[in-house]
């Protein structure tokens, strides 16, 4: 149970990155 929830914490962060980094991205061009 620990191991999925912070597998699950992991990918949110993962995905929150990769959304602010295209949208730096988009905002930059």
């Amino acid at each position: 149970m620990k191991r999925s929830k912070l597998s699950q914490d992991k990918q949110l962060k993962l995905i929150e990155h990769f959304v602010a980094g295209t949208t730096a991205r988009t905002t930059s061009v």
